[in-house]
């Protein structure tokens, strides 16, 4: 029997599609619900709705209006969320129904990483919500032990409708090719959305600390520019066009990956890091922070040199010492290449599977 599933993200729900096809595989028919303007394949029902990422309650309660109205004409076996709105915005939503909701916390975002007074408020906010609802929740999906230890901490959730399944997992099947890290100068990618808490400042510090020593280096910024303000903005990322090449967002992004030497990933906290996996497909020996959500895949001086976040001198002296030491690149990106096998898209879809089949039948 065809078992019907929902799922709900917002602009990189596209990312879901590789999923979808395990899914479909395993006898569900797929939905996806979210901002993306990717294409979808015919055999998954695609359809878009407006998602406010920023606070905005007046957007939120439109959002989940449409949400009630969607579900109400349109039957689910399961609904399941990713991102950080929809995991309270469908709950929210489905108070008055039964159907079994699960979701994936992907990541805590910027208000668990600010002490600011704005960020403090808002955290009392979404804890609120977040008890408003968690008995809505058949099961809530961590992918990092910190996340999961968070919620718990506000009791949010119980020990037992949580599981723990180690990233969105990667399509190892379609990356057939591997980076030759043999450019002329030795070229470093990141690759990530340009906000102030993914390290961008402190990699192009860093790039600017490796310039004035000397080191004739390449840098390939990848990646929107999704803020304006005093600590990033449009003008920042100027006064370093001299140095790092600024790409923007690319379609790109793999073969990309695979003209450069090395990643770089300086950020101060992931839910889990699905841009290291792809690196560490291809190949790339990695240099990254030693924060939740990189950790739990780039082990330091196995797959990647960790060094603390905020630290631009430490970051460029780890670039250094990666460009010139070519035994030790070798080393790091062979373990990458087999450690990524263990969070392989087949293994993490059957663990998604055995949770959804669980909550149908348990409904």
């Amino acid at each position: 029997m065809t078992k019907k599933i929902c799922l709900i993200g917002g602009e990189d729900v596209h990312k879901r599609i590789p999923l979808s096809k395990y899914l479909i595989e395993a006898g569900f028919q797929v939905t996806i619900v979210g901002t993306s303007i990717k294409e979808f394949p015919d055999s998954v029902t695609y359809i878009s709705y407006n998602l406010n990422r920023s606070f905005s309650p007046i957007s939120d309660y439109k959002t989940i209006l449409w949400l009630k109205r969607f579900f109400n004409k349109n039957h689910f076996d399961i609904i399941h969320t990713f991102d950080t709105k929809p995991a309270f915005l469908v709950p929210l939503s489905q108070l008055k129904t039964k159907t079994p909701i699960t979701r994936t916390v992907t990541g805590l975002g910027t208000i668990f990483m600010s002490n600011s007074i704005s960020s403090k408020i808002l955290r009392k906010v979404y804890i609120l919500i977040h008890t408003s609802i968690k008995n809505r929740i058949y099961k809530t999906i961590f992918q990092n032990e910190d996340d999961k230890n968070l919620y718990l901490k506000y009791h949010l959730i119980t020990n037992s409708n949580q599981d723990l399944i180690l990233s969105s997992g990667i399509e190892l099947n379609t990356i057939s090719q591997k980076a030759e890290r043999n450019n002329l100068n030795f070229t470093f990618i990141c690759v990530a959305r340009l906000v102030f808490e993914k390290g961008i400042i402190n990699l192009l510090e860093a790039a600017r600390i490796c310039h004035n020593k000397g080191f004739k280096f390449r840098y390939l910024l990848v990646g929107p520019l999704e803020e304006n303000s005093k600590k990033l903005n449009r003008d920042i990322l100027n006064q370093y066009n001299d140095i790092v090449e600024i790409l923007g967002s690319r379609n790109d992004i793999l073969d990309l990956l695979i003209a450069s030497d090395a990643f770089v990933l300086p950020t101060f906290r992931e839910g889990f890091s699905r841009v290291l996996l792809e690196a560490g497909a291809v190949g790339l020996p990695i240099i990254s922070t030693n924060v939740t959500g990189v950790r739990e895949f780039a082990r330091h001086d196995k797959e990647a040199l960790l060094v603390e976040p905020k630290n631009s001198e430490a970051l460029a002296n780890a670039m250094i010492k990666l460009a010139t030491n070519k035994e030790l690149a070798n080393k790091l990106a062979e373990n990458a290449i087999n450690h990524v096998k263990l969070f392989s898209l087949e293994n993490v879809s059957k663990q998604y599977i055995t949770i959804f089949n669980a909550a149908i039948n348990h409904n």
